[in-house]
């Protein structure tokens, strides 16, 4: 009957979403996602394109509502490691906008989630804050060491998206430190991984962006132009 209609015609919307995020048409995707969810509740991997979307559209504060209900999904799911990874991404967004408070609240309970689980590629995005940490603190070869510990743990497990925030992260902390040639070759690393199209669209621009701020502060104005062309 006519529900079944309604079901198909969901389903339809939703795989048009799917392909707009695809195309990168963010405004399109999240239009027709939200549209859906407002009917059915959205699968946990359909709310982090939703968060994704809304990231890419500079929505901040619905990036971090998407989120919380991605990370409670796959908790309900029983996919521990996937809803800290959510968690992980929660605390990067609270942490740029300077929401120490609930960014360091949504580590904690993430650190929590991952006690019981083994060495994973999410051990390596929870490092990611304290790399800043350290930074805030002129701590800056202590920085890049934390940063190299979370590019090993990219490396081991295949996340090519870790790898390249870690490696750009600890890229730019020698180069804080005085380390410019060595910095500079692990910066150039994250963009190899950029321009060849490896990444997601969030961490593209995060590498990019912190790439040029690097070059900047260094006065690389010609590493900064070929990247950026």
């Amino acid at each position: 009957g006519d529900d079944h209609g309604h079901d198909g015609g969901d389903a339809d919307e939703l795989q048009r979403g799917r392909d707009a995020y695809a195309r990168r048409a963010w405004l399109d995707a999240h239009e027709r996602l939200t549209s859906v969810h407002g009917r059915r509740p959205l699968d946990a991997p359909d709310l982090e394109l939703l968060a994704t979307t809304a990231f890419m559209l500079g929505r901040d504060d619905d990036t971090v509502a998407w989120l919380e209900r991605a990370h409670q999904q796959y908790l309900d799911d029983g996919l521990t490691l996937r809803a800290v990874r959510c968690a992980a991404w929660i605390v990067m967004n609270l942490a740029i906008r300077g929401e120490i408070g609930p960014a360091t609240g949504w580590l904690g309970r993430a650190q929590r989630l991952i006690a019981d689980e083994g060495e994973c590629a999410e051990r390596g995005w929870l490092l990611i804050p304290s790399v800043f940490q350290r930074e805030a603190a002129g701590e800056f070869a202590a920085a890049a060491a934390v940063a190299g510990e979370a590019v090993s743990l990219g490396e081991r497990f295949g996340d090519r998206d870790l790898f390249a925030v870690a490696v750009q992260a600890q890229g730019y902390m020698l180069l804080k430190n005085g380390q410019v040639r060595e910095g500079l070759g692990l910066l150039d690393e994250g963009m190899v991984a950029v321009t060849a199209e490896e990444l997601s669209p969030i961490v593209t621009g995060i590498v990019y962006c912190g790439v040029i701020l690097a070059c900047q502060e260094v006065f690389e104005v010609r590493r900064a132009r070929e990247w950026t062309r």
